[in-house]
């Protein structure tokens, strides 16, 4: 049963420690290492575990453990019992060592916890919607909600949240008697036996949670909404907080300045700029649709059909093209079925078309070609289209044999 008296507890920020080496044992081509005090928080309700070295001995001789993560221990019963520091060196059973957490790490991990229950909090108290479930990632926390949020939602509990960093409101955490619980509003995710550790932001939020936080919501700098789903009824929000939400800020703010020197505008006027671009871009690829289709017609104009057959291959070409190439070719009075056929853009295998006619019924020969070459498609009696996987050549044949 948990007691909450470990040292990352009582001591949340505390970046160094001694201690004794209790246990030492292989694990997973490391080793498992447990000892008498730790500040290493171990991986556990949606935060990961804490990484650093432990130190044996001084100076150039010092032996050197890197600790991957710190995970809860197991007793046979299945509890949790200690916790065991998964290392690439081992250390004496018995020796003192020194402990020295990533403390980077560590602290964007309470900015981000500690963020997370100040978004929550807020969902909760403007929605009624519960958290049911999040993910502390290397960068971003992932945090589900049980309703729909709008973007408008969303951008409105950024900015309250931001609003409760500012107000730099204490952060407590409590270990209160059952009768306190039983007085206590308070969120959770899941039924908890015995002493239960409440997270309180004050007028934010109260949680059940046994993480690590600041010890004031101020100490969380920034709070940034990056990106939002929905599926199902249930909302899924991306949260940066503290230095990543900063460090996010900083390279948009790079990106943006980029931008900016490239366009030659000032950093606001980009988005007009770019909405201008992009009208030239639209403009531009049209006249160049249409210069490829006067070349096209001028090219079909001039091609000799097998009868009244014309067969049309081209590379490169969508499939509005090849309905544009049969349109054109049958625009010739000497000119009763066309096939225009292209290369599928991604897909070597396969072969686009288009087949038209005058008065027959192209919808049996697709149906036959399609069968003949693998395809699909299908459409209108005089027009068919789809895509066979066939080479050209026996694609070309295929046609021929059965319009030509």
């Amino acid at each position: 049963m948990q007691t909450f008296d470990d040292l990352y507890y009582r001591e949340p920020y505390a970046k160094e420690f001694v201690a004794s080496v209790t246990s030492c044992e292989p694990h997973d081509g490391g080793y498992a290492i447990e000892l008498s005090q730790t500040a290493f928080y171990p991986t556990g309700g949606g935060q990961p575990g804490d990484r650093g070295t432990l130190t044996l001995g001084e100076g150039e001789d010092a032996v050197v453990a890197h600790v991957a993560e710190a995970v809860p221990g197991k007793a046979e019963d299945g509890s949790e019992e200690g916790v065991v520091h998964l290392s690439d060196v081992a250390l004496p059973v018995g020796s003192e060592v020194h402990g020295a957490l990533d403390w980077t790490w560590r602290r964007d991990n309470m900015e981000a916890h500690t963020g997370e229950h100040i978004v929550s909090g807020i969902v909760h108290a403007l929605f009624g919607y519960d958290n049911i479930g999040f993910h502390m990632g290397e960068k971003s926390i992932e945090v589900d909600f049980d309703g729909v949020l709008t973007a408008e939602d969303a951008l409105d509990v950024e900015r309250r949240a931001n609003a409760a960093v500012r107000a730099d409101v204490p952060v407590r955490a409590l270990l209160p008697t059952p009768d306190e619980l039983e007085a206590m509003d308070y969120r959770s995710k899941k039924d908890h036996e015995g002493q239960i550790r409440i997270v309180e932001i004050e007028g934010v939020d109260t949680c059940a949670c046994c993480g690590t936080h600041l010890s004031s919501s101020g100490q969380v700098g920034l709070i940034k909404i990056v990106r939002m789903s929905t599926k199902k009824k249930k909302t899924r929000l991306e949260l940066l907080c503290g230095r990543r939400a900063l460090e996010l800020c900083e390279e948009r703010m790079e990106e943006l300045r980029d931008t900016s020197n490239f366009l030659s505008v000032a950093d606001e006027e980009v988005p007009e700029a770019v909405k201008r671009l992009s009208a030239e871009k639209d403009e531009y690829k049209h006249e160049l649709k249409q210069a490829r289709k006067e070349k096209l017609a001028q090219d079909v104009a001039a091609a000799a059909p097998e009868g009244s057959f014309l067969l049309w291959f081209q590379m490169g070409l969508e499939i509005d093209e090849l309905r544009f190439v049969c349109e054109t070719a049958l625009a010739r009075e000497d000119v009763e079925k066309v096939a225009a056929l292209s290369d599928v853009p991604g897909d070597a295998a396969r072969i686009a078309y288009v087949l038209a006619a005058k008065e027959e019924d192209l919808r049996p020969a697709c149906k036959e070609l399609n069968k003949k070459l693998d395809g699909r498609g299908g459409g209108k009696p005089q027009m068919v289209q789809g895509s066979w996987a066939s080479t050209k050549d026996a694609a070309e044949a295929s046609v021929r044999e059965l319009l030509g």
